[in-house]
């Protein structure tokens, strides 16, 4: 599948365009697009909170839900928290594997 560089408006394919699409799906809250009110992460919904395991934990179930209904073409193979300051921000990085080619890549979401 092909899609526009939101950015640069070239054309994106294969693994930029998922990770463009992965991007948008975690930093959407849910209930603000007005024809997809379902469309989005919880994700944004947890900035600011206590950089503690509970934080950390609803991040990685955010994420998750979001993959599973809105990105069929990776499959999640699994999260690790990359880096948390004393302030609670911090990255974590997404493990996933695309569908169509069995490739394996990693996107950073920050938190």
């Amino acid at each position: 599948m092909a899609g526009m560089c939101r950015h640069t408006g070239r054309r994106l394919e294969g693994w930029d365009h998922i990770a463009q699409s992965l991007e948008v799906i975690f930093t959407t809250r849910i209930n603000t697009r007005v024809e997809r009110r379902a469309f989005g992460s919880v994700a944004p919904d947890l900035q600011d909170r206590p950089g503690n395991d509970e934080t950390v934990l609803s991040h990685f179930v955010s994420i998750a839900e979001a993959l599973d209904a809105f990105e069929p073409r990776v499959e999640l193979n699994g999260f690790r928290l990359a880096e948390i300051d004393a302030g609670g921000n911090g990255r974590i990085e997404v493990d996933v594997t695309v569908r169509a080619t069995g490739v394996q890549n990693t996107i950073g979401v920050s938190v």
